[in-house]
């Protein structure tokens, strides 16, 4: 009994390797302590079908779909029924569900004992002194379920559990109604988890232990003193499955944890990171070295980065590297191969063009905006830090790339003026040649956020844990509150967000369903004419065509412009140009009116902004 087993169980994504106990493997390796990975994950998604397998660990997380299906395992009639989950959870959540979606959720509860039962029987807990869940969302209550099993075969093995769902006051109670589990980490357990495998191994030689159940995690504050996460064990799971030619395999990469944004102003509603919201990043060398050992070792060439927030000083350093890299120019190391990749990152919106620019030239495949309103007076009360204008630009600068976006439109903020959204149902339809949301949803009361921590501060009354925890424990009141990461809570002031948001919602649905069907379109033509052709349910006319200072304005507003910068740039041309007409300023607003009547522009935040976007280069 030398060795250490970390099992990822369902719901963790297929897709990629868990990062977490990927580098607690390679920690281990470095101390000389054998680490294996089971990802069982694959094991369950191969009994129910990876179609079922992903709708429920996408569609049901918030409602802890897959926490039930195995809660019903362990507490055997302890929980209410099925009928009352499907109306008061999932139905409350997605009016939409079928019987036949809620027939088809439930028949997965048919393989949850017999893939324990198999689970047991794959694996030889012999070698095995200490067995880790990695838990995240979703997969506490399948932990829990294996875990009673290992327990009863080999009581003298030592569960461990960390991860996103043992943070804090979460993990405490955890402990507290599970005894099986012998000690839980509440935070990053970089630097305790190994400490505690050795102190583990000591004990079966000395009998004794320094560790308390409830492990404090110490926050690690150089990341380039982290091994290379170690993902063999993914790879070979996901080869051996027969689910692997439906799987598109992701390499998962950090280059920095917490948030610098969140240090100074942390987002109202935001619960990420909790007590780890430390901004830390690693040092660019060390960033391009740990992804190019990654791609080389796996020979996989996508990459999603589980930064909460891209490090802005990258901009300076690291991109240009891997822009290098790409391009195996100057200061690509090892200069004969080049550094193949595309990779996802999750970033705020107050970019300029040239970033952008920057981050596409440095391989960014997919973009994670959090962008949240179009609505700066809104954003601003949630802390955002960042304009509707500078929102909306982004998203315009990302969708002319042709990548994939995701952001979410969030509403029901606490405080929020309720005029704004008449406004903002104005203006969605003018963006439906964007990409739309991914999801469109009331603003949650998130375990950590500044709402949760001071609700009444702002405006929230009735804090209590989502309906649906009552549904996977049989725990009272006071236990589920100090376990549940999702709320839900009222207004002081009583309102109702769908009162006044219902228009702009049917607006933001109305986009998602048009999502790559209609187009706002420049070619800006070598004879001088800037050619535009729309779409749009909301189009004037199919086709404009800009000439002379009207071309100039339309592409000089790609970024927002005030006024008076565009008055400054026709009074500059006509210097140049004496003998073309010059505008006045009443001219130069009469084309603005008129192409804010057409929807061309927009005016946000006292500045135009074009709304084509440039048509792909050879079309």
């Amino acid at each position: 009994m030398s060795r250490v087993l970390i099992l990822n169980m369902p719901f963790a994504n297929l897709r990629w390797p868990n990062l977490g106990p990927s580098l607690l493997k390679a920690a281990l390796a470095q101390r000389g302590i054998g680490c294996d990975l089971a990802y069982l994950n694959f094991d369950f998604a191969e009994r129910i079908g990876l179609d079922r397998y992903t709708w429920i660990a996408d569609c049901f997380a918030f409602v802890l779909g897959g926490e039930r299906l195995f809660a019903k395992d362990y507490f055997h009639g302890q929980l209410p029924g099925d009928e009352d989950y499907f109306r008061d959870v999932l139905l409350t959540t997605d009016p939409g569900l079928s019987a036949e979606d809620q027939r088809d959720y439930q028949s997965a509860e048919e393989h949850v004992e017999p893939f324990l039962d198999a689970a047991m029987r794959s694996i030889d807990w012999l070698p095995y002194a200490v067995v880790g869940f990695a838990v995240s969302f979703q997969q506490t209550m399948p932990s829990i379920c294996l875990a009673r099993r290992i327990k009863e075969v080999r009581p003298d093995v030592k569960i461990v559990f960390g991860g996103a769902a043992c943070e804090g006051p979460m993990g405490e109670e955890l402990a507290r109604q599970f005894p099986l589990i012998d000690y839980v980490f509440l935070g990053e357990a970089d630097l305790t988890f190994p400490l505690l495998v050795e102190d583990i191994l000591r004990k079966h030689k000395r009998g004794h232990s320094t560790f308390r159940r409830k492990v404090e995690c110490p926050l690690l504050r150089n990341l380039d003193a982290l091994p290379h996460p170690d993902f063999d064990d993914y790879f070979a799971r996901l080869r051996a499955s027969p689910l692997a030619a439906q799987i598109d395999p992701l390499l998962f990469f950090e280059t920095s944890r917490g948030c610098w944004w969140g240090q100074k102003h942390h987002c109202k509603f935001c619960g990420l990171n909790g007590s780890s919201l430390a901004f830390r990043s690693k040092s660019p060398k060390r960033a391009i070295e740990e992804l190019r050992y990654l791609v080389d070792r796996y020979g996989v060439h996508r990459a999603c980065s589980s930064d909460n927030i891209l490090d802005h000083r990258y901009f300076d350093t690291l991109l240009p590297m891997l822009r290098e890299a790409r391009l195996c120019g100057a200061g690509c190391q090892p200069a004969s191969t080049p550094l193949d990749l595309a990779f996802v990152y999750e970033m705020k919106t107050n970019l300029t063009r040239r970033q952008v620019d920057s981050l596409l030239e440095a391989g960014l495949g997919a973009a994670q905006l959090g962008i949240e309103t179009f609505s700066t007076p809104v954003l601003k009360l949630a802390g955002k830090g960042a304009s509707a204008l500078q929102n909306l630009q982004t998203l315009k600068w990302f969708s002319e790339a042709g990548i994939e976006v995701k952001w979410n439109l969030l509403y029901g903020f606490p405080g929020e003026d309720p005029s704004d959204y008449a406004a903002l149902a104005e203006l969605l339809p003018s963006l439906y040649h964007l990409v739309p949301p991914l999801a469109v949803g009331r603003v949650r009361l998130d375990r950590f956020s500044p709402y949760f921590e001071d609700p009444a501060r702002y405006g929230i009354v009735n804090p209590r844990p989502n309906r649906a925890f009552r549904y996977v424990y049989p725990f009272p009141d006071e236990s589920l509150a100090r376990m549940a990461y999702y709320y839900e809570y009222d207004y002081a002031d009583g309102r109702n967000p769908l009162d006044y948001a219902a228009t702009a919602l049917a607006a933001a649905e109305t986009w998602q369903q048009l999502q790559g069907t209609v187009t706002l379109r420049y070619w800006d033509r070598p004879d001088g004419v800037l050619l535009i052709t729309d779409t749009r349910p909301c189009a004037a006319a199919f086709q404009h065509r800009l000439t002379g200072l009207e071309r100039q304005i339309y592409l000089f507003c790609d970024a927002g412009r005030p006024f008076k910068e565009i008055v400054k740039l026709t009074a500059e041309d006509s210097a140049r140009n004496p003998a073309r007409p010059r505008l006045d300023e009443p001219a130069i607003r009469r084309i603005l009116d008129r192409w804010l009547a057409e929807r061309l522009v927009v005016f946000l935040d006292g500045r135009y902004l074009s709304l084509a976007i440039r048509a792909p280069s050879g079309t």
